[in-house]
């Protein structure tokens, strides 16, 4: 078991709106007070527009570390650069407006303390009464597919909360996919390389907003759940 002393939080934005900066060095100091450790940013900025609140952000915490892209390449392509970027044994990485509550993002730490390398979070039934149909029907198609073709040991890839030390991160740093699967496909590399795995349950914040998902996102996604199959 590791002494947990300092963590990396990565997080992918795009276009934030604002207020976002002061938002999230808000949830960044209570996650630092409930862990007891210090905690250091690393901002993704996925080819936004304006760089006002990354720069008020840098101003207000200047520890942070904002790392951009020209263009707007995807989550798994700003999680890889911010990625790249950690020195910390353990890192964190969760959706930009924080939609899971710090008690969750502290128990996916704490199970990193203790010596798995790759922490997920975990959705249990009561989350779905919380998401548009649409996207639940989406989520339970995919836990279905996890269980019983990919013979995942967890079903529920796609949680935007998820913990690594540094076998995790080299792994992650295998990942080729650039939009949202590469959580299910760092998952199968995971699976893969026998890495130790902990699914955490987490409980999501009250009135999270959730993104709408459009017929050509849902196309280019199940591209790469075909490659996925493949690895």
């Amino acid at each position: 078991m590791q002494t947990l002393k300092n963590i990396d939080l990565v997080i992918p934005v795009l276009n934030p709106n604002h207020g976002w900066a002061e938002a999230t060095l808000s949830k960044k100091k209570s996650f630092e007070k409930a862990l007891e450790c210090q905690v250091r940013l690393i901002i993704s900025d996925d080819g936004s527009k304006s760089k006002t609140e990354f720069d008020l952000l840098h101003q207000l915490d200047p520890t942070s570390l904002i790392v951009r892209s020209e263009s707007n390449r995807g989550k798994g392509h700003s999680l890889r650069l911010g990625i790249s970027k950690s020195d910390a044994d353990f890192l964190l990485f969760t959706d930009a407006d924080f939609p899971y509550e710090i008690e969750s993002m502290v128990s996916i730490a704490r199970s990193l303390e203790s010596g798995a390398d790759v922490c997920l979070g975990y959705r249990e039934e009561d989350y779905y009464a919380s998401v548009p149909w649409f996207r639940k029907g989406l989520s339970e198609s995919f836990r279905f597919v996890l269980k019983t073709i990919l013979k995942f040991p967890i079903t529920d890839t796609q949680c935007g909360l998820k913990g690594m030390g540094k076998k995790g991160k080299s792994i992650f740093m295998e990942t080729r996919i650039d939009r949202f699967l590469v959580d299910m496909e760092f998952i199968k590399l995971a699976v893969n390389q026998n890495a130790n795995i902990k699914p955490v349950v987490v409980s999501l914040r009250p009135n999270v907003q959730f993104s709408s998902m459009g017929a050509s996102v849902l196309i280019r996604e199940f591209i790469n759940f075909l490659r996925i199959l493949l690895i």
